[in-house]
């Protein structure tokens, strides 16, 4: 049923549309308290080969590179929402020299852990897809064996019924000859002696 603005005798009446709904992006999985951890033992590795490979590790610690607070900081957020090594230099507070040096390296850390999460993600779905059309296959076989063994109860007890009303016919139908037999042999018998 349509809705209008106006009486409805007049002849300029505007028609009442609905708003229109907002398709809703596809949302992203947020990370999982172990895919937290798994960024965070990340950026702790890269952290320790930069301070090992850093030339001025003697005299700066690798807290200077990226503290324990500054990864977890970066874990806890959602990591596919860093689009730019600047926002890492932003949520961590740091300089534009820090940036320079460290920021863009920590994104790509970021990146290629969005990146192993995505074909991670990517690689369970279709595993639980193949589990679940092998549950289903597993499924089908079971119940075609168990339809297969109903089956061939019912033709068994079906022929078994035939082979006992047969036989029964049979020893009836015999039995019918011996009598008839018995009937003949007795009225031979007895038209000779007459």
């Amino acid at each position: 049923m349509d809705l209008y603005y106006g009486a409805v005798d007049e002849h300029d009446r505007k028609k009442i549309l609905p708003p229109q709904k907002e398709k809703r992006k596809a949302q992203e999985k947020p990370c999982t308290p172990d895919e937290r951890k798994s960024l965070i033992s990340q950026l702790v590795a890269w952290q320790h080969e930069a301070h090992v490979n850093d030339p001025l590790a003697a005299v700066r610690r690798a807290s200077f590179i990226i503290d324990d607070t500054g990864i977890t900081n970066l874990a806890k957020l959602d990591s596919e929402k860093i689009t730019d090594y600047r926002q890492i230099t932003s949520l961590l507070g740091q300089t534009e020299e820090w940036e320079g040096e460290w920021s863009g390296k920590i994104f790509n850390v970021i990146q290629k852990f969005n990146k192993d999460l995505a074909t991670l993600r990517c690689t369970l779905v279709t595993q639980k897809k193949t589990q679940q059309k092998r549950a289903k296959v597993a499924l089908d076989l079971l119940s075609f064996q168990e339809s297969t063994k109903e089956n061939e109860e019912r033709i068994r007890a079906q022929v078994l019924r035939r082979f006992t009303t047969a036989q029964q016919q049979h020893t009836s139908n015999s039995s019918n000859i011996m009598q008839c037999s018995n009937v003949i042999n007795i009225l031979s018998s007895t038209g000779t002696s007459t």
